[in-house]
């Protein structure tokens, strides 16, 4: 039978990121070492992921990415929400004009070329430790 190896989960990707364009931040960074696996197939370009510095927001447990991280698998979510700021989440004026389209091409191109070695079976994520999860 087949196994999940990895689920990405990709979220609020329509603004720059707290470090501007070509970068992003996955949730649950220290909890697999996906995050090391993605940045190591970019190097060389110039995007960047990084831990999610939202912490205190507990995206990681609030998003689509839980339900199989409770499961073991290394499931998480790639944002570029500035959860501190958004002036348009969740508002009647979240319209796709506030969206940078360019952006989050380039934002889902690096996801693509992050993720090609797991896809190729080169590089297996860590499982996620369930019992370290809420």
């Amino acid at each position: 039978s087949s196994k999940v190896m990895a689920m990405f989960n990709i979220e609020m990707i329509g603004t720059e990121s707290k470090w501007g364009k070509n970068s992003a931040y996955i949730t649950g960074y220290e909890k697999t070492d996906l995050g090391k696996i993605l940045e190591k197939n970019l190097a060389g370009t110039a995007f960047k992921f990084y831990p999610d510095p939202y912490p205190e927001q507990q995206l990681f447990y609030r998003s689509d990415n839980a339900t199989l991280a409770r499961q073991g698998v290394a499931a998480h979510t790639i944002s570029t929400s500035k959860m501190d700021s958004e002036k348009f989440y969740h508002t009647l004026d979240d319209e796709i004009e506030t969206l940078d389209m360019q952006n989050m091409a380039e934002i889902i191109k690096a996801i693509a070329l992050s993720s090609t070695s797991i896809i190729a079976g080169k590089d297996t994520p860590s499982r996620v430790d369930t019992k370290q999860l809420r």
